[in-house]
């Protein structure tokens, strides 16, 4: 049931927020369409920032040397979910068509990684997986 202000408190996400406390997420899920609007701000967020994800999948952590033979350098972690880096030079994070998902792409725009994120309230989680090109080898 919607209140006068077009919210619906009783979905299960802005429940779980309100039980834990957390009336800015509550107010987020509770209204039309934010949640998606929370994992898109998620997206150009992460997108801005010098991190990438600590974990190939779930709770795998990336092998960095992989990373690092890339020429990226790691720093401290940012939170639980991304560490800081640096990029080479003219690399960069975009985002695709998707709000979940991003591409690490090199200077020449080439496609180096995937980038999953879920900035949702209620399931919150990331992943980077390499790209590799039709032999198998790292683009």
């Amino acid at each position: 049931m919607r209140d006068n202000k077009g919210t619906d408190p009783s979905n299960p996400a802005a429940l779980a927020a309100l039980l834990a406390g957390d009336a800015a997420n509550a107010a987020v899920a509770s209204t039309p369409g934010g949640i998606e609007a929370q994992e898109a701000a998620g997206q150009r967020t992460m997108c801005a920032k010098a991190i990438l994800p600590k974990f190939a999948s779930f709770n795998e952590p990336i092998n960095r040397d992989e990373y690092t033979a890339l020429g990226i350098t790691f720093g401290p972690d940012h939170d639980d979910l991304f560490v800081c880096v640096t990029l080479p030079d003219g690399w960069q994070v975009v985002p695709t068509e998707h709000s979940m998902w991003s591409n690490l792409v090199d200077s020449f725009g080439r496609e180096r990684a995937s980038i999953f994120y879920k900035a949702a309230l209620y399931d919150r989680r990331a992943h980077i997986r390499l790209s590799r090109d039709s032999d198998g080898v790292e683009a």
